[in-house]
């Protein structure tokens, strides 16, 4: 069992589930920026892609030393053009000094080339990310490379396309950003080839959230065993939430799901159900798990308490009322003092909410937890 540092609140959320953490403050992840200095990027490119990039890191813990906190950032940064050069590895900047002074001073020259072959770029931080990845017990922490690209070339060996799947096989994720001179949209369109979803951007002065935002992204992630909530089930790269769900495939009472759990990892609790959405992914991951079959039957959070149809959280947070949303098969709830717990139960062509004895009806169960993200550090990925 991993035990986060730094745990998520759910007891201050409002009936919504919760979304990815969002402060730069707290981002960990290990990035390599790979900057264009072609003559094509032009000299007051390469100043705004410096000024971009510290403004991006700022408010981040840079490098691995002097901080009593895990969540920190490394940063390597690359250039090329008609070839690729490190200026920094992934453990050179250990400050935000660092960072700051040597990326404006790497980006003050153009090349003497034209050129501007990105597979090269992309080949280097291939090398830099496996070299990084077990270093300093960070083989959890994510890993990101952002792109800012005044063309786009190569064909052959040197397309820069391969690479780009490699890395996103190895579940790294692409940050790009065209400098288009021409203003035409085409190299935004063909960087869309290298990037993750939602992660092609264009320089323009909403940049640094972009940015900012995609690397929050990258840093949402789930547990080994865990599935993300997201906007499509059947999409693992649509939009994810701050949420993950994991259906056991061991039948129990709802009391003894509860506490099940409740141990699996800190701040876990049976799921809820607030949304049809949240529901219905729920029912299509409990579909696809091992020990779960028709006619579906499984415990989640819904449980009556001082008076109220309320949600499960972990002991001690306040348990969100049933609100908006009903689910209640026909005939249910029973009005019934000993059936204060709920399952989800298929009735015909759907699958409904009934209430039950809490030590009584064996079922599944499905749990739930924060992901790991800048509000909630994860020791390891399992």
């Amino acid at each position: 069992m991993s035990v986060p540092c730094c745990s998520a609140d759910y007891s201050a959320l409002s009936y919504t589930d919760r979304q990815c953490g969002n402060d730069s403050a707290n981002l960990w992840l290990d990035v390599v920026v790979v900057v264009d200095n072609s003559q094509g990027m032009t000299s007051n490119g390469l100043t705004d892609i410096a000024s971009n990039i510290g403004s991006v890191f700022a408010q981040s813990r840079i490098g691995t030393t002097n901080y009593l906190d895990p969540r920190t950032t490394r940063v390597a940064l690359v250039t090329y053009n008609s070839d690729s050069y490190t200026n920094a590895d992934l453990n050179q900047f250990q400050s935000t000094g660092d960072l700051f002074n040597n990326v404006f001073s790497a980006l003050a020259t153009l090349s003497s080339t034209d050129q501007s072959y990105l597979e090269t770029g992309l080949s280097t931080a291939e090398q830099l990310l496996k070299a990084g990845k077990n270093q300093f017990n960070r083989a959890h922490f994510k890993r990101v490379v952002i792109v800012y690209a005044s063309a786009y070339e190569g064909e052959g060996e040197r397309a820069p396309m391969p690479v780009a799947d490699r890395l996103k096989g190895d579940g790294v994720k692409i940050i790009t950003v065209a400098y288009d001179q021409r203003g035409d949209g085409a190299l935004l369109d063909q960087l869309a080839k290298i990037a993750s979803p939602r992660m092609n951007f264009t320089n323009n002065r909403d940049l640094v959230p972009q940015v900012q935002g995609a690397l929050y992204e990258a840093n949402c992630f789930c547990p080994d065993d865990w599935v993300q909530y997201r906007q499509t089930f059947g999409d693992v790269t649509s939009q994810p939430y701050g949420t993950c769900i994991q259906p056991v495939g061991l039948t129990a009472v709802w009391q003894a799901a509860k506490l099940g759990c409740a141990n699996r990892r800190q701040n876990t609790f049976l799921v809820n159900e607030y949304t049809p959405h949240k529901h219905n992914f729920v029912l299509k991951s409990a579909s696809v798990t091992s020990g779960f079959s028709q006619p579906w039957k499984y415990h989640i959070g819904l449980n009556w308490r001082n008076g109220n149809w309320t949600w499960d959280q972990p002991t001690g947070w306040p348990q969100p009322v049933l609100q908006q949303w009903y689910n209640w098969i026909q005939g249910y709830p029973v009005s019934s003092s000993s059936m204060s717990g709920c399952m989800n139960v298929q009735s015909g062509f759907g699958t409904g909410w009934k209430n039950i004895a809490l030590y009584t009806e064996s079922a599944n169960y499905v749990c739930e937890t924060a992901s790991c993200d800048t509000d909630n550090y994860c020791a390891t990925n399992v």
